[in-house]
């Protein structure tokens, strides 16, 4: 008994030591790491005098300024986990205590505690209260100087303390009306364009007490632009292309996306040969915690949630199997260091290890195959000789080696690899290491483009374009379709160029639009110069939600659909959040009364709550939500739609419509296939609300829903159980319930019959007896403009004698929904 209690005592020890540890992982690393930044700060303040009255106001402000770049250097690498990947982290270890025929219920359980209980929402607030009252005083003391700076009016001081008061820099708190203060006093002093653009955003979005005012934001915006500011060109070119607090404009939206990617291209092209590697990853937040509803709800939600602890495991297994000369492993290795992961950044020293492990592996040190080598083999000895010519030719964790990689290119080359072809090429092109020849350069991009490799492709349409149009055009659309940048760029100048030629022609309105979608390509995903995304993941991940939710809102208004959802999952978390609130502290935020500390008091209040003080009122945070929502699915990100047609149904930020609701949520089951809008619509059309009642139609979306939700399956069981109830209900009330049994299908016609039967109405010279059995006009109905006055799905003006779809359901099926009904009835009636 003793030993069995000993037992116990222990494995519940272990078990809340494991729940605090990745509650508070993120908490006390960075507590270590402000321990160490004190100390530092500290010993330099006797050797930088920040308050020295012989220093200029230039000097006071650099001394300042790298007392704060010290202090961010030295927590910029202790990250808190965000709050869905340390929910995740969390039920996980909790799980590996009990079998695995028991864990997937244990982690449904500790999912739900967590939500319950708000466990992940304490840790950020533990989190941010750290940072806050962590904030060394040294830094105090920088900050400190910073503002007296810009009270002289000092232009680089006034540009940090907004930036600090805007982003809650340096454990700071957002001060957003300070903020736009500081942006309009340097914008007036200097016409800063930076300013300008910031300025824009408050009035674009309404931030803080800042009114949302469409006039003030172009203006600003525009003066930006003017400067050649990134940001804000972007920001008119999407404005101008969705038509946001502007007349819809191809042209404008073209000239200002075409600026801004040609500066990208220019910046990609001053690269190493071959071109910059592209940005980072852009995560969407949603994806964290299994899609924007926690589950998967079709073809486009990830198929499996893959945290931290899952893919270090995944990356331990490939490292463990390298070290025992597993070419595959070794080759996915190099794959991942070299392009980079969302949690494993590109690493170019460790991908040269395995190359050259899988070379050694491989090769001879002549350079010759092995012998005895499987055909799988070959094929990863040419890749990695391409792959290693490649990094000696761009220096990539070594020094530029020119010489070695002519060598291994033509390794590659011999074996008819296609990025060693595109390379080689290159080479022959420039005349790296070889004398320039154009027609040998040509010849090896040819193969290369035969190869499908998208950068042969590009280089093979660039050189003939002059003389072969059509062909040079097909590569291009090719490698475009793929996503390679120059391929878009190059695509969008052949467009431009024909809409500016044949201005006011028919068709020229057609070619602009294909010209301003390969720009905004570029522009976005070619953003090294611009981008906020990284510092919304960054502010994200250390749980400074506020501060990820304003750099997201400017990568939305810059038009990123990324942007846009990740804005809308961060200030709708708010919204689900504030149900729990209390009456006295939603009453304050409806009235306004709140900045950004009003909800933390006692280090008690939820990371989650400083959300609301980034608007005046509730209804403008719901507003601005719904937006987000729209313009995301209006970029087909996932289950923004349903989204969107949620906010329609319950009336969250705009005027409740039901018709409206349903529109959002045809478009979402038939043209993104989601499974939830399916069941939506089933429900719906079941019960008569938002579209004209019809048991066939909601049957129907009942069964499409089970096609592609497997994870919705019991509820669309138990939906369908109770849809024969109410038809049975309904046919034996005497109300309209349609000529074919809904359940009990006859037996569907084949196409035998069917042929037949067409044959017979021509020969009698009538049409249309015989219809198909999968025609069925209302449920492909798409609404031309939903959002300005669409209705319900028109179903009164069809064919009285059409019949519903073909029925794949057996007898048996049918009846397992009707036994299901009357066994809930049965264990139900006694206790009523």
């Amino acid at each position: 008994m003793r030993i069995s209690l000993s037992l116990v005592v222990w494995t519940l020890a272990l078990g809340i030591a494991a729940l605090d540890t990745d509650h508070g992982a993120g908490v006390w690393r960075d507590s270590d790491a402000g321990h160490v930044a004190k100390m530092r700060i500290q010993e330099s303040e006797h050797t930088l005098d920040i308050h020295s009255p012989t220093d200029n106001r230039q000097a006071s402000f650099d001394k300042a300024l790298k007392v704060l770049q010290q202090y961010q250097s030295s927590l910029k690498s202790h990250n808190m986990p965000g709050r869905y990947e340390s929910q995740l982290k969390t039920y996980r270890d909790i799980s590996s205590f009990f079998p695995k025929v028991a864990r997937e219920y244990v982690q449904g359980a500790a999912r739900v505690f967590s939500s319950v209980f708000g466990l992940t929402d304490r840790t950020a607030a533990r989190y941010a209260s750290h940072r806050r009252n962590s904030q060394p005083k040294g830094v105090k003391q920088a900050i400190q100087t910073v503002r007296k700076l810009a009270e002289q009016g000092h232009e680089e001081s006034l540009f940090a303390l907004a930036e600090i008061e805007m982003y809650g820099k340096y454990g700071s708190a957002l001060e957003l009306d300070l903020a736009f203060e500081h942006y309009q006093q340097l914008a007036d002093i200097s016409g800063n364009a930076t300013a300008q653009y910031m300025l824009g955003l408050f009035y674009a979005v309404g931030l803080g007490s800042t009114e949302q005012q469409n006039g003030m934001s172009l203006l600003y915006t525009t003066l930006s632009a003017i400067q050649g500011y990134i940001p804000a060109e972007a920001t008119l070119a999407f404005k101008y292309l969705s038509g946001i607090g502007v007349p819809v404009s191809c042209n404008k939206a073209l000239s200002y996306y075409q600026s801004v990617a040609r500066k990208a291209i220019q910046y990609y092209n001053s690269g190493p040969v071959m071109g910059r590697h592209m940005p980072d990853y852009r995560a969407r937040l949603s994806d964290d915690n299994g899609g924007a509803y926690g589950v998967r709800t079709g073809p486009y939600s990830l198929h499996k949630v893959v945290n931290r602890k899952s893919f270090d495991e995944l990356l331990l297994y490939h490292q463990q199997n390298a070290l025992k000369g597993d070419i595959k492993a070794s080759m996915t290795l190099v794959d991942l260091f070299y392009h980079g992961h969302r949690f494993a950044p590109r690493n170019f020293a460790l991908a040269l290890k395995y190359l050259r492990q899988v070379n050694t592996h491989l090769f001879t040190q002549q350079g010759e195959l092995r012998k005895g080598l499987v055909q799988s083999e070959v094929n990863a000895a040419a890749q990695a000789a391409g792959m290693y010519g490649i990094m000696c030719l761009r220096g990539e964790g070594q020094p530029v080696d020119t010489a070695a990689a002519l060598k291994w290119l033509k390794i590659g080359a011999k074996m008819g690899h296609g990025i060693s072809y595109n390379a080689l090429g290159v080479m022959y092109q420039a005349g790296i290491e070889v004398p320039p020849n154009r027609d040998r350069a040509i010849e090896l991009f040819k193969l290369a483009a035969e190869r499908r490799h998208q950068g042969g492709q590009v280089n093979f349409a660039l050189a003939i374009i002059d003389a072969m149009p059509e062909i040079a055009h097909e590569n291009l659309r090719k490698a475009a379709e793929k996503g390679h940048i120059l391929a878009h760029y190059h695509l969008a100048e052949l467009y431009s160029g024909v809409a500016e030629l044949f201005s006011g022609v028919n068709g020229a309105e057609m070619q602009c639009r294909m010209a301003v979608a390969s720009y905004k390509f570029v522009a976005e995903y070619g953003d090294w110069l611009h981008s906020p995304i990284p510092s919304a993941a960054t502010a994200y991940q250390q749980g400074r939600l506020d501060a990820a939710a304003l750099s997201y809102m400017q990568a939305a208004e810059m038009g990123y659909g990324v942007g846009q959802l990740n804005a809308a999952q961060l200030l709708e978390t708010a919204a689900r959040r504030n149900a729990k609130s209390s009456a006295e502290a939603a009453g304050q935020i409806g009235n306004g009364n709140v900045d950004a500390k009003s909800n933390v008091e006692d280090g008690q209040a939820t990371a989650v709550a400083s959300l609301w003080s980034l608007f005046k009122t509730r209804e403008a945070h719901v507003r601005q939500t719904l937006a987000y929502w729209t313009r995301a699915a209006n970029q087909d990100m996932p289950d923004a739609r349903v989204k969107q047609g949620d906010h329609y149904f319950y009336g969250q930020g705009v005027e409740q419509s039901s018709e409206k609701a349903a529109a959002a949520y045809t478009i979402a089951a038939e043209v993104d296939a989601n499974g939830l809008a399916m069941w939506n619509l089933g429900w719906m059309y079941e019960h008569g609300i938002g579209v004209q009642r019809d048991f066939f139609l909601a049957k129907r979306w009942y069964d499409k829903s089970i096609e592609v939700n497997d994870g919705g399956k019991l509820a669309n069981y138990a939906s369908l159980a109770r849809l024969c109830v109410k038809y049975v209900w309904a046919w034996l009330s005497g109300d309209d319930v349609g000529e074919s049994p809904l359940f009990f299908a006859p037996r569907p016609v084949t196409q035998e019959e069917e042929d037949r039967a067409q044959a017979e109405a021509g020969a009698d010279g009538r049409e249309g007896q015989v219809r198909n059995i999968n025609h069925y006009e209302g449920d492909n109905y798409v609404p031309d403009d939903w959002e300005h006055g669409a209705g319900a799905l028109d179903t009164e003006d069809m064919d009285a004698d059409e019949e519903p779809a073909e029925e794949d359901e057996s007898l048996s099926g049918n009846l397992f929904f009707i036994a299901l009904f009357l066994a809930a009835g049965w264990m139900f009636l006694p206790f009523r």
